[in-house]
């Protein structure tokens, strides 16, 4: 469960906005439904499809690669004839990989076949939580303590009658702020 803010974190928050966990809790998950990821540091597990040996990772920046395990495009005879060739492990020494934009390229097989996919245990996030996500946490947690029902456009009482709004709360302002940290998809 990410937290982005806390409670000594005053700086970040509207005068006057109360800061407690619950919307501190409520924020950050807001913020992680927008970027379709976690900010902080977390590790994944993925398989990659290579193309003339090269793929991409779906999040990035990455932090370390612990292990990679490689798919051979054909078997040791040229053909598929006993099936499809299994994982083994590869040395991460071996692949190439761009930590900044999460790019990877990779040789051939101990026997010179291409790899056709990897298999990659890896870290990736921020560490510490950038300025301006907490920025817009503490937005996001402004205004969901100045409205307890963040959805609810008006109530009527004699009808019981409710009218909604929209489930999102990411103004145009917090959109910018989180803009460069969303999930952007290279396959």
């Amino acid at each position: 469960m990410s937290q982005y803010l806390t409670a000594e974190d005053s700086d970040y928050v509207p005068t006057g906005t109360a800061l407690t966990p619950p919307l501190i809790i409520r924020a950050s998950a807001i913020i992680d439904g927008r970027c379709k990821r976690e900010i902080g540091v977390k590790s994944y597990t993925e398989r990659i499809p290579l193309t003339q040996g090269r793929g991409h990772l779906s999040y990035y920046p990455v932090k370390e690669v612990e292990s990679v395990k490689g798919r051979a495009a054909f078997g040791i005879t040229g053909d598929n004839f006993f099936g499809a060739p299994g994982f083994t492990e590869i040395d991460t020494s071996t692949i190439d990989v761009d930590k900044e934009i999460g790019s990877i390229i990779s040789g051939g097989s101990w026997f010179g076949a291409p790899y056709a996919e990897l298999e990659i245990t890896y870290t990736s996030g921020w560490d510490p939580i950038p300025d301006k996500v907490k920025v817009a946490c503490g937005l996001i947690v402004a205004q969901l303590s100045g409205n307890p029902d963040t959805n609810v456009k008006s109530k009527k009482g004699l009808d019981l009658s409710i009218e909604y709004f929209g489930n999102d709360m990411i103004t145009p302002e917090i959109a910018d702020l989180l803009s460069e940290y969303q999930v952007r998809p290279f396959r």
